[in-house]
């Protein structure tokens, strides 16, 4: 790497592969490969991703309208990482690599 946000970008990938592949074991690959067709299974994705993003527009509003609230269920940093895990998600369905 050859920048300082590079090495903490990569030390936050760790921190999304982590939970993506916790979720995996949970949930496995159907739940996102549910179609035959994998432009559906894209579609899907790109719902839940812009669900996540609808999310951490909510807790941003709330956090600026009140500081000192604070979420009771997900955080702003686990929003952040769905997010990247679905953008993930939907990488591998566009390579044909989700499995």
């Amino acid at each position: 790497m050859k920048t300082e946000m590079g090495r903490q970008a990569l030390i936050e990938s760790q921190h999304c592969v982590r939970m993506f592949d916790q979720k995996q074991a949970d949930y496995g690959s159907r739940n996102i490969a549910c179609f035959e067709d994998n432009l559906f299974n894209m579609f899907g994705v790109s719902v839940r991703l812009n669900d996540k993003l609808q999310r951490s527009l909510n807790l941003l509003q709330q956090q600026i309208k009140d500081p000192s609230k604070k979420p009771n269920n997900e955080s702003l940093l686990d929003t952040a990482r769905d997010v990247s895990n679905y953008g993930l998600i939907l990488s591998l369905l566009a390579q044909n690599k989700w499995k």
